[in-house]
């Protein structure tokens, strides 16, 4: 899954907004609301993200950020869909993971959807925020709006190679470019740095940015992707037990195997039956696979049995 990440000023810039006027007299233009509506597709998700005027623990309702609901409204009665909103709450970047070399702003999302972002682009107000599509992998494309490079950059911009775009119409020209040089010759760019692991990610919600659903679509993807990772965390625990409690049994089944063998005679057959006349290390190495093949089928097993009651419970 891909997605292209909206800086909330890029788009009130793209309609002469000023971003720190009221929102209640925000009114985005028709070409915004178009722009906005094209880069939304079956296989891309759209989010809104920036810094929010709500401080931490004193969200709008429902969750929301007034700010954010404001864009997402509009867009959407424009045809278009935002798929979530990232709003960075924090005053200080002490205590701030959404920036920079850690750029949790990304990150977060990415770890929700199970995004590969180097197929994600960053639409930047900043120089900030380029900074950390670069930290993150993802593919920084700033939009002026009416500002000079040199206002946004100064004189020495960290980094070059990325499009620079006069509006949010010319943005979404240049990622639909690059989509279609991407389908013809593959994906040029490196893989992203991983991401890292779940509990280290998340373990500070507090430093972190707030991450809101927005869509139906989002909703739904973020759900099926917790059904799946419980039902393979839950089919790993199941094997672990298994193949733990079949060893114990081999085990067991060995040791008294053993004792009779030294302490009873065998009849002349057990002597084919367990493979006497082959080698103990080859032996060892049927045996091996004899028991691998079984576990494999177990699992296989257990998996369409899973995939039918799913089925049937649709």
């Amino acid at each position: 899954m891909k997605a292209v990440f909206v800086h909330k000023n890029c788009v009130l810039r793209d309609s002469r907004v000023d971003p720190e006027s009221p929102p209640d007299g925000w009114r985005l233009v028709p070409a915004t609301l178009e722009a906005m509506r094209l880069l939304a597709t079956d296989n891309t998700l759209v989010f809104l993200y920036g810094r929010t005027r709500e401080p931490m623990g004193t969200k709008g309702e429902q969750g929301h950020d007034p700010a954010f609901d404001a864009l997402v409204s509009q867009i959407k009665a424009g045809g278009g869909r935002v798929d979530g909103t990232i709003a960075c709450p924090h005053d200080s970047e002490m205590n701030c993971h959404c920036w920079g070399d850690f750029p949790g702003i990304l990150w977060v999302p990415a770890n929700q959807f199970g995004l590969h972002l180097e197929d994600c682009y960053v639409l930047a107000d900043n120089e900030q925020n380029v900074n950390t599509a670069y930290a993150a992998g993802a593919r920084p494309l700033v939009v002026l709006c009416g500002r000079t490079i040199g206002e946004i950059f100064g004189d020495r911009p960290s980094h070059k190679d990325y499009p620079i775009a006069v509006d949010m119409t010319t943005a979404v020209g240049y990622i639909g470019v690059e989509e279609d040089i991407a389908e013809q010759i593959g994906q040029s760019r490196n893989p992203a740095p991983a991401l890292p692991p779940e509990e280290e990610l998340l373990h500070d919600p507090e430093v972190l940015p707030r991450l809101t659903l927005t869509s139906e679509l989002a909703e739904g993807l973020h759900a099926n992707l917790l059904k799946t990772r419980f039902e393979l965390r839950d089919i790993g625990r199941w094997l672990t037990f298994f193949v733990m409690g079949a060893v114990g049994l081999s085990l067991g089944i060995a040791y008294l195997l053993t004792h009779l063998y030294r302490v009873a005679p065998f009849p002349e057959y057990a002597y084919y039956i367990t493979l006497q006349f082959i080698p103990r290390p080859v032996r060892g190495a049927l045996f091996i696979i004899w028991g691998v093949g079984i576990l494999v089928l177990a699992v296989r097993s257990f998996y369409r049995s899973n995939k039918l009651h799913q089925a049937e419970s649709k």
